[in-house]
Formats: C-alpha cells, sequence, structure tokens
C-alpha cells in the first residue's frame, strides 16, 4: 500500500523524477499512484467525445499511465485520419466535459442490511435475521448483494442476488424524501427516481427496501456512502442496530458444550506418551520339557495404549529360527487361559504398567516370563509416577553359566599323504585342497638343498651306506637317494618318498636350519648324521638365505634365451599377451627397464649391466627400446642368439 505523503510527494516531483531517469529498456517508472494497467493511456476526451492524445510527429503517442512519457517501445501508434478529426476538433463550440460512465468507473455504494424472516415450522426459533450486504454500482445502476456468512447456519450463503439492474416494486418501499431544497442538482435526471428500476435514491438508513418480494431494511452504509449522500444533498441518517435474533442468542447464551472428560482420554494419552516405551529384559525358562531351553527375550510396553511385544534375543549358534517378534504388539490380557478359550470375545482386563516390577514373573499367553532388569527411562519413569526407587538386580540370578568347550582332538596322521591332506577332513565336511604358498613356491620353484649323509647304526652293513637327503626350499619337503656303490650288496634308489616329514626333536615340520653337517636327524625312525653339502647349499648357509634370489637366479644370457623361446614356441598367440604386460605404460614398444623387470617376473635374475648382448639381440638397431615386430622376431630366431652373442663379445670384449 501507498502512504498519503508518498503520493503528494510523486505528484509534486514526480515528472521531474522521472524526467532525470535515463530511458533505457527495462528502467522505464510509472506513477505508483495511478491504477495499475498494462495499456498506456492513449484515450482523451473533449466534450464527451473520445479519441487519441496528441501524438508526436511520428504519429505516436507519447504519454502513459498518468501522462507521464513512456518508452519507445510501449508506444502505440494512432492511424492519421483519427488523429485529424480528434485534433481539429474545434473545443469552442462547447463545455468540455467527462462522459458518466467514465466518471463513474469503479464507484460503488455500500449499504447493510437485514431481512427478518420467519419460521413458523419451528417453535423454539419463531423468526430468524439474515445479514446482507448491498452494492449499488453507479456506472450503470446495478446491483448486487451478499448474504454474511453465519456459523452453522444450515443456509447456503454467499451471493445472494447476482449484479443487474433490480425493477422496482409497485408501490415504492422507500420513502419519499424531498431533494428540492438542495442546489446541487443530481446525478441524473429527476425523472429517474420514477422509473422502472430502483435507483440510489431508493436508499436510505432506516428504510425498507423490497427486493423480489424480500424487505431488507437498511441499517449502515460505509464512508464512501455518507459522502457521496452529502455531496448530494441527502445526507445519510446515523447507523441503527440489527434486531437480535433470539434463537442465536439462545444458543451463545448456553455457552459451548463441553464434552465430559473422560477419566482414559486415548487422545490426552497419545499426545502425552507418544513414542514412550518401557523396556524390560525377561527370561523365558523352558527347561522342564522337553527339548526347552531358557530363553532371553525384551519386552516392550507402550504407554500410549498400553500394548505390549516381545522380541527375540538372538544369540550365536542358539538353534532357534530367527523370527523378529516373539509377540505382535497388541494389548496383554491378565488372564491368558480365558483369552485363549473365549475366541471372539474381548478380554475384560489388560497388563497396565503398574503390572510389571523387576523380579515379578508375567504369563504371556501361558509362558511364565521372569523380569530381571530395565532400561534408565523404565526406571525414571517407575520413580516418577509410582515412587518405586529400588530395583532389585538379578542379572546374575539369570546368568547361564560357561560350558567348557572341549578341545577337538586331532587323530595322529595315517601316513598317507601329507598332514595338511588328512587335517581336511577335519575342518570341513567335504575336504578341499590345503593353500599353498603361491608366492613361495614361485620363488623357490625347482631350488633345493642337497646334504650327503650316512646311517648312524650300529649295524656294520649299513655303517658304509651313503644317502643324499634333499631338502626341496619351495614346498618344505624332504626326499632320500641312495646311489650306487660297488659290492655294496644293496639295492640303490630311492630311500624315502619326497613328503613332509616331522621332526621328533622339535615336533615340527623340517626346515632348513634343521639339517647341521656333523649333527644327526632322525628322519622316518632312521638316523642320519650329516657329513657334506654341495656349494649352492653352503652358499644359502653362510648367507643365511638374505641373497637367495641371487644365488638361485643366476644364469647365462644363453639359458634364458632358450628358457624364453620354450615358453613361447608352443604358445605363439601368446606372444602378443606376453607383450602387452610388459608394456607397462601402454605406449606400443618396450623400453629396456621394463624387459628387465619381465625377466626378473619370470625368476631371472638378470643385472642391467649383464644384460647388454640380450639387450642388443632384442634391438637390433640401438634405439633403446624394443618394438612388437623385433620381439617376435627375436624369439622365433632365438637359436641365432649363440652365435650372435659371440660376435658381441669380440666386438665389444668380454663382460664384467
Amino acid at each position: 500500500r501507498i502512504s498519503v505523503a508518498m503520493k503528494a510527494n510523486f505528484a509534486k516531483h514526480g515528472e521531474q523524477i522521472v524526467g532525470n531517469l535515463p530511458k533505457l529498456p527495462g528502467y522505464s517508472v510509472e506513477d505508483p499512484t495511478t491504477r495499475a494497467t498494462t495499456h498506456p493511456r492513449t484515450l482523451a476526451f473533449k466534450r464527451g467525445m473520445g479519441g487519441f492524445v496528441k501524438a508526436n510527429d511520428d504519429g505516436e503517442s507519447n504519454f502513459g499511465n498518468g501522462g507521464f512519457p513512456i518508452a519507445a517501445s510501449f508506444k502505440i501508434p494512432a492511424s492519421d485520419e483519427a488523429l485529424s478529426e480528434f485534433q481539429n476538433f474545434n473545443i469552442s463550440q462547447g463545455t468540455e466535459f467527462t462522459p458518466q460512465y467514465v466518471a463513474l468507473d469503479g464507484k460503488v455504494l455500500r449499504f447493510d442490511a437485514y431481512v427478518r424472516e420467519d419460521v413458523p415450522t419451528i417453535p423454539n426459533e419463531g423468526f430468524r435475521i439474515r445479514n446482507f450486504t448491498i452494492y449499488y454500482f453507479l456506472v450503470d445502476d446495478s446491483i448486487r448483494i451478499g448474504e454474511t456468512k453465519q456459523e452453522n447456519s444450515g443456509i447456503a450463503q454467499g451471493i445472494f442476488l447476482k449484479r443487474h439492474r433490480v425493477p422496482r416494486s409497485a408501490p415504492s418501499s422507500a420513502q419519499p424524501t424531498d431533494r428540492s431544497a438542495h442546489s446541487e442538482p443530481p446525478l441524473t435526471s429527476p425523472s429517474r427516481s420514477h422509473g422502472k428500476f430502483l435507483t440510489w435514491e431508493d436508499f436510505q438508513i432506516g428504510a425498507e427496501l423490497e427486493i423480489y418480494g424480500k424487505t431488507f431494511v437498511l441499517t449502515d452504509c460505509d464512508s464512501f456512502t455518507r459522502n457521496f449522500f452529502a455531496v448530494k444533498g441527502a445526507p445519510q441518517g446515523p447507523p441503527i442496530a440489527p434486531p437480535t435474533d433470539p434463537y442465536l442468542g439462545h444458543r451463545h447464551g448456553a455457552g459451548p458444550r463441553v464434552a465430559a472428560k473422560h477419566p482414559d482420554d486415548q487422545r490426552a494419552r497419545f499426545l502425552a506418551s507418544n513414542k514412550r516405551v518401557l523396556r524390560f529384559f525377561c527370561v523365558w525358562d523352558d527347561r522342564r520339557n522337553v527339548y526347552g531351553a531358557r530363553r532371553p527375550f525384551v519386552l516392550h510396553f507402550f504407554l500410549e495404549d498400553d500394548t505390549v511385544e516381545v522380541c527375540e534375543v538372538r544369540t550365536p549358534n542358539d538353534g532357534h529360527h530367527s523370527f523378529p517378534k516373539f509377540l505382535r504388539r497388541q494389548q496383554l490380557p491378565k488372564d491368558s487361559a480365558t483369552a485363549l478359550q473365549d475366541i471372539g470375545s474381548r478380554p475384560a482386563r489388560f497388563h497396565t504398567d503398574a503390572d510389571f516390577t523387576v523380579g515379578d514373573r508375567i504369563k504371556v499367553f501361558g509362558r511364565d516370563f521372569l523380569i530381571y532388569d530395565c532400561d534408565d527411562f523404565t526406571k525414571a519413569h517407575y520413580r516418577s509416577k509410582y515412587g518405586i526407587t529400588q530395583f532389585a538386580d538379578l542379572t546374575d540370578r539369570i546368568e547361564t553359566p560357561a560350558v567348557e568347550v572341549p578341545l577337538r582332538e586331532v587323530p595322529p596322521h595315517t601316513g598317507f599323504g601329507s598332514e595338511a591332506d588328512s587335517m581336511q577332513s577335519i575342518y570341513h565336511l567335504i575336504p578341499k585342497a590345503p593353500r599353498r604358498n603361491e608366492v613361495k613356491m614361485m620363488d623357490y620353484a625347482g631350488k633345493a638343498l642337497r646334504f650327503m649323509a650316512r646311517m648312524d647304526t650300529a649295524l656294520p652293513e649299513d655303517q658304509d651306506r651313503r644317502f643324499i637327503i634333499t631338502f626341496y626350499l619351495a614346498d618344505d619337503t624332504v626326499g632320500i637317494f641312495e646311489p650306487p656303490q660297488q659290492n655294496s650288496g644293496v639295492l640303490a634308489g630311492k630311500f624315502l618318498e619326497r613328503a613332509e616329514h616331522r621332526n621328533p626333536a622339535t615336533g615340527e615340520l623340517f626346515s632348513a636350519s634343521d639339517f647341521v653337517i656333523g649333527e644327526c636327524v632322525e628322519i622316518n625312525r632312521h638316523k642320519f648324521r650329516v657329513l657334506d653339502s654341495d656349494k649352492f647349499t653352503k652358499t644359502y648357509v653362510e648367507s643365511g638365505g638374505e641373497n637367495v634370489r641371487q644365488h638361485l637366479y643366476t644364469a647365462s644370457l644363453v639359458s634364458i634365451m632358450q628358457n624364453i623361446n620354450k615358453r613361447y614356441e608352443q604358445a605363439r598367440e601368446a606372444l602378443r599377451s606376453a607383450f602387452h604386460v610388459m608394456d607397462k605404460d601402454r605406449s606400443g614398444s618396450i623400453t629396456y627397464e621394463e624387459f628387465i623387470q619381465a625377466l626378473r617376473s619370470i625368476h631371472f635374475d638378470v643385472q642391467f649391466e649383464d644384460a647388454g648382448p640380450l639387450l642388443a639381440f632384442f634391438d637390433r638397431q640401438g634405439k633403446g627400446f624394443i618394438t612388437y615386430s623385433e620381439f617376435c622376431d627375436s624369439i622365433v630366431n632365438a637359436a641365432e642368439f649363440p652365435a650372435f652373442l659371440k660376435a658381441y663379445v669380440a666386438a665389444t670384449g668380454p663382460g664384467p
């Protein structure tokens, strides 16, 4: 809403303010005191004749709302003939005036009225008073009547009479008013009050107005209506109070009907106790029956409607089905036996929160539940409502003593297969293959420690026998071989099958550290004294296994090339896959570092400074990288590598 001071300020300085603003699209300012409209004002009147306002040289209107200039994008063009006819009109021929339909547009008179309506069918009521609002439109003398809505009236209220000109009743229902003493001429002709339709002169506060058989008594009007009649010389009288409807007065005098408060108001309980739940920890001991057990439960009591639900407490390997609830949420009857017998009838008594106490037993449809504990909220509820401060702690009483789980005895090994295979029959109903250390098997594949030993015995025929004890590093297995000896009289060959064997001295499987030169070791109830070992075993033992890869996988370049050729000679289609595996950066070529790394991944410990001939064989042009075609050609022509190596050594000299 616009204040009066704002309207006055804009009316005084509005034209100056608008003139100083730039006329840019989107920055046009309109007078807020004028009526809002989307159409610019281009209509003016001369002697009651409507026409376009004065246009500029372009033949366009220059004025908008309130007579202020408008933006060029909003100008409305006018035809030359209409403009010349309107502008050349001789205004001196008569007096300039505004037409009635323009001057009275939007002017409405408002009256308050009532109708006294008899009600003969209802003795207690007699009659009723219905209030109305009458609108009189000055522009066309039309009338609209709306009924004021009353609560619980039982009448379809709202628009009582649609807007139209109302015919006058005969004789006239309005009291005649002498208007000859006033100097102000009436709004319309004097004969207007004697026409066929009601006019503004027929409205007077306190008078009765008959419209279509209904007698309306005018009681009051708004300030605009009073000013209008005052200007016309027919001031309205003071407002009068409408009569009181006796039936409505009787109803209002009785006051609002207050329903009797029920001692157990479910709605009030819901608002006060919604989502407030008591939680009890219970146990059901059913061990007296066959296959019975002592099972824990959680009992929830809902304060909002005195319902109960019982939930199971799941424990690992308890052997029971995982039902989410033992008892769905419902009211729990106190006499559950009678409730089960009288199916279809509602029990009279149900459990409330006063029936639950820690240490007591409660029947849940024939099952005795012992309440041994509750949560803190439940304790606070009983402390505030019932004054109970002591709560028994029966947790130790219901705890089941822990049963000592017997240890699973592992039967002795039968000797067939490995112990790991036999243990799978204990761990699984369907035996599975034991898991192996794949990394260890790949690192130590084909590598073993060899010891020379003799049998430590008192029998003279066995003292000269010699044995080769082999310890395989890949899977920690032990095998014994007896080499042939002339005139020994003993059949040489495999003395002990390769398998895992347990050291009787330690109780664990044999390891590399159990074989010491000069010491005695017992294998499969035979005692052997270790006499010597090969060079690789001595190197491995002296280094403690730290430099095992260097000693295990050092091989000549010729053997490396033969091994690579052997890998791919039967699977030529695997060359592309091998090349892509070596090409880590997906550049389409293999660098020297990537090639050496690939050789190490297949267990060849090749140093970069020692791999010069091998790299030169794959990279004949010395580009510093190996293409896919060079990689395939070099592997296919691996038989040429020994001759290439001799020529390379002759040209560059022996390596380090």
